[in-house]
């Protein structure tokens, strides 16, 4: 009997596989089928070169349009405000005409005032600075109407954490946040940090932020 040895994972590996789960179940939600019988789609036509954005944030084809539904120092529902350096995120389906997009913010332990918890404080933290303020790292959740095309809520959804960065969809909707931090318990933090968090996509507030240690550390 031959033996099959497991085929090493790392960052990448792992992300693939989560980015293959997302959009097997993205093909479903959109096409009303189970993932595997995703029809191809016909090919496209090019959409012309770029034209240059006069507020500076988004080149798009002639006749395109975008719409700005959040941003950094927005005031959120939970009296935070909207933090810098979004990152990874995770788009779900909660109720008719409404999705959830849970967003990663990849900041550093030094970067309260990008944060959302500067100026405010929060008790469900999973680390501090120096035993003081929440780490500004974490995830924050927008509920966004789908038929009136307006933003309902914003919220902190995870805190406390180190430069969130890559993620992916579950299948029982929950958003996987990374950390891109693998600094150790010491003078400055209280934990070790690398780890992955559970944001479920229907959170109304910060989650309890539990590090997933069996996924390993990451960086």
């Amino acid at each position: 009997m031959s033996s099959l040895t497991p085929a090493p994972v790392n960052r990448r590996t792992f992300n693939r596989s989560l980015a293959a789960t997302a959009f097997g179940g993205l093909a479903a939600l959109l096409g009303g089928s189970q993932p595997h019988a995703a029809q191809t789609l016909a090919p496209t036509r090019p959409v012309g070169p770029l034209v240059p954005d006069p507020a500076g944030i988004l080149d798009l084809p002639e006749g395109w349009r975008y719409t700005v539904i959040s941003r950094m120092g927005d005031a959120m529902d939970d009296g935070h405000v909207v933090a810098d350096k979004a990152d990874g995120m995770g788009c779900f389906a909660i109720a008719p005409g409404k999705v959830a997009l849970v967003r990663n913010h990849e900041l550093g332990a030094t970067e309260a005032a990008r944060g959302s918890f500067a100026n405010r404080p929060v008790d469900r933290t999973f680390d501090r600075w120096q035993g003081g303020r929440a780490l500004p790292g974490g995830t924050s959740t927008l509920v966004y109407n789908l038929q009136t095309g307006q933003v309902e809520a914003q919220y902190a959804s995870l805190a406390g954490t180190i430069r969130n960065c890559a993620g992916g969809i579950t299948p029982w909707g929950t958003w996987l946040s990374c950390e891109e931090n693998v600094s150790r318990a010491g003078r400055d933090l209280s934990q070790d940090h690398g780890w992955v968090f559970e944001v479920p996509a229907t959170a109304r507030g910060l989650v309890d932020p539990v590090p997933l240690k069996g996924l390993g550390r990451f960086n």
